[in-house]
């Protein structure tokens, strides 16, 4: 199979990663917008402490907001570098192809830098949605370990790679195959295990109350680690194929990173503002669905055990108050 040419496989990495990042963007000012709305809210209703505007979910959504846009900025610092600086634009291949340029390690530190994040708030999510279980996130702290030190390995190997080699030499190769396992693993961990929490919830309350609610949510999370996990695979044949395509693959992984992560927050956050404001149809048409609810609720004998009283959170970090654990 003849290789792509590298200079084509940069100029079609900016454009797709230019239109991946306007799909970010706009995600990451929805949840933002999404999120004050709400903690505005809450302190209208008397919430007097500011910890319900600076959650660790918001923390984490602007920092990969910086990251994701400090690296879609290197991508176009590297065009212009290529084209126009490097050289008086003469020898845009031999700027692409020397990977221990400055550019690239900090590119590559950016997207590093925006995995870790997002595996972070994952496994955090995952530990809210578990009750804080902590026996839960064992497995996905070690993997995140294992990609905080795997992550800076491919930075350091890209300032020694010499002029010449190719991303595809065994001396980096074997970081970036530790890079895409870990982060593999967390995101499949996670996902299953927030998806089977969701299901279960689900089938307990769903001939109750919520059940169409966490079904939503429980799509959002599968498409969400579909797309993220689906394209991981994607980058690392076409890393194990040492096709060019990968460099188009490897720059747009930090977009869809965080575009993953961002679907999850804005349907949490969609979440808040359909149950802030219940759309009703009708004063008559409202009175007669609560009266065949209450019917529908006085045929179901239920048996409610109150087991303990606990101050919780929501899986984005905001506090709920008082909530009851009522196993049914």
């Amino acid at each position: 199979m003849a290789q792509l040419p590298l200079i084509s496989v940069n100029l079609a990495t900016v454009a797709l990663e230019s239109l991946l990042y306007g799909v970010f963007l706009t995600l990451a000012f929805t949840f933002i917008y999404l999120h004050i709305s709400r903690a505005g809210s809450q302190r209208a209703g008397g919430a007097r402490s500011l910890s319900v505007y600076f959650t660790p979910v918001l923390l984490g959504s602007i920092f990969v907001l910086l990251t994701v846009t400090g690296h879609w900025v290197m991508t176009v610092i590297r065009l212009f570098d290529a084209f126009v600086n490097f050289m008086g634009g003469q020898a845009a291949l031999l700027y692409y192809s020397d990977l221990a340029l400055t550019t690239e390690p900090v590119k590559i530190g950016f997207l590093i830098a925006t995995l870790i994040t997002c595996d972070i708030l994952f496994i955090y999510r995952l530990w809210i949605v578990w009750g804080y279980n902590y026996y839960v996130i064992i497995v996905p702290c070690l993997t995140i370990l294992g990609l905080c030190v795997a992550g800076p390995g491919v930075i350091y190997q890209l300032t020694q790679v010499g002029s010449g080699n190719t991303v595809f030499i065994a001396s980096l190769a074997r970081w970036v195959s530790a890079d895409y396992a870990f982060t593999f693993v967390t995101n499949v961990y996670s996902s299953v295990g927030i998806a089977w929490k969701v299901w279960r919830s689900r089938h307990r309350t769903g001939a109750y109350a919520g059940g169409t609610s966490l079904m939503r949510v429980l799509v959002t999370i599968v498409e969400s680690a579909a797309l993220y996990t689906s394209y991981t695979v994607f980058f690392f044949g076409a890393y194990q194929a040492e096709s060019n395509l990968q460099y188009t693959a490897v720059d747009t992984l930090c977009p869809i990173a965080g575009i993953a992560f961002m679907m999850i927050n804005v349907r949490v956050g969609l979440g808040w503002a359909q149950r802030a404001h219940p759309s009703t149809s009708s004063g008559v048409s409202s009175r007669r669905t609560a009266m065949q609810e209450q019917q529908s609720f006085a045929m179901r004998p239920v048996a409610v055990d109150i087991q303990k009283v606990v101050d919780s959170q929501d899986d984005m970090g905001m506090p709920v108050g008082m909530k009851s654990e009522l196993p049914v």
